[in-house]
């Protein structure tokens, strides 16, 4: 095992490595080539998901403005109509005091 080691030390110190010639090669392209396939498919997948997201949200907030506007219209009719009755009452008190006046100064 030690004669391994001593004669890769030996061969190395021969060997010199040229920093211009040497490249990642097809390997690196390889590598880095599937990184992007990967990345294109899980941003394409995420994309997907955050306009399923979106619509969603969007749905739930027409949801909520559609029951608070026919909250408010339930409430603004009942307040009509509580007023209408108050004014029909109050024209009927008004008709029916001057009526009663009046019956009142014929006998």
């Amino acid at each position: 095992m030690n004669t391994l080691l001593t004669s890769a030390t030996v061969l190395a110190d021969g060997f010199s490595l040229d920093k211009d010639t040497v490249t990642p090669g097809v390997m690196g392209f390889l590598a880095i080539f599937a990184i992007g396939v990967c990345l294109y498919f899980l941003m394409r997948n995420m994309l997907g998901k955050l306009r399923g997201v979106s619509a969603r949200a969007d749905e739930q907030e027409a949801a909520e403005q559609e029951a608070t506007e026919s909250t408010e219209s339930t409430e603004s009719t009942e307040a009509t109509e509580e007023s209408g009755q108050e004014k029909a009452s109050g024209s009927e008190a008004a008709a029916g005091g001057s009526s009663a006046e009046d019956t009142s100064t014929k006998a």
